[in-house]
């Protein structure tokens, strides 16, 4: 999902996937940072939110690792957040 995104904005605007890119890797420090610091779903999972792009990092702390699910377009139907 993020090598399509990156993809799409960088067709929009010359160097917008880069940012796109720049945001995705600040947002990964901060969930390594403290990553139960963030707003719980159900069964476990958890969500970050990019800052400057319209999308969440799905997330599962399980012991000591970070099970990543999904880079999800907060303007897709949350039923399939799990599914990509």
């Amino acid at each position: 999902m993020a090598k399509d995104a990156y993809t799409w904005y960088e067709t929009q605007l010359a160097g917008l996937g880069e940012s796109f890119l720049k945001d995705l890797e600040q947002t990964n420090k901060k969930l390594l940072a403290n990553p139960t610091f963030y707003t719980t779903l159900e069964k476990g999972f958890r969500r970050i939110p990019l800052k400057k792009f319209p999308y969440i990092i799905i997330y599962e702390v399980l012991g000591n690792e970070i099970v990543v699910y999904a880079i999800f377009h907060t303007s897709r139907n949350p039923e399939n957040r799990y599914s990509d």
